[in-house]
């Protein structure tokens, strides 16, 4: 979706609880509200929200890698009712672009090995699966490491 009622700008300190709420609605174990607080402190030129018609719909959380040159994407979510519309990759696209505009080379994510549409989307985005995490999830699933090299 590429219309002109979608809106990608930065997190400001002000949508940490919506993110927070979209954050808990999306996933089993959630992020806390004080941990996406420290993330938004930590890289704010880093985390973006995307609105439509003027609702915050979705976000991107990211954070700089242990690695030179390196991004981390930390948590992405976009509200349920609006999953498929093409806002998870609008979002995506926006951050890897501001990443490499920032001088970052390389992207890195964790992704439950069991989210097949979603390793798909980052694999049409061009990132590779490097390795798989054991145990990685709270309830003891694993994850994909999944890293994008600058095209």
């Amino acid at each position: 979706m590429n219309d002109n009622s979608s809106y990608i700008r930065h997190m400001r300190k002000e949508d940490i609880q919506q993110v927070y709420e979209i954050e808990r609605k999306s996933f089993p174990y959630p992020f806390g509200e004080v941990l996406i607080t420290n993330i938004y402190f930590t890289a704010p030129e880093l985390c973006f929200v995307i609105e439509y018609e003027r609702e915050l719909v979705g976000f991107l959380l990211g954070g700089y890698a242990g690695v030179e040159k390196q991004t981390h994407i930390l948590s992405v979510a976009i509200l349920e009712k609006y999953r498929g519309l093409g806002f998870g990759k609008q979002i995506l696209l926006h951050f890897l672009e501001r990443s490499s505009l920032l001088g970052y080379t390389s992207t890195k994510l964790e992704v439950n090995v069991d989210s097949e549409g979603i390793i798909k989307m980052y694999e049409e985005l061009g990132f590779k699966i490097a390795s798989r995490i054991r145990k990685y999830y709270q309830d003891n699933s694993d994850a994909f490491l999944m890293i994008r090299n600058a095209q």
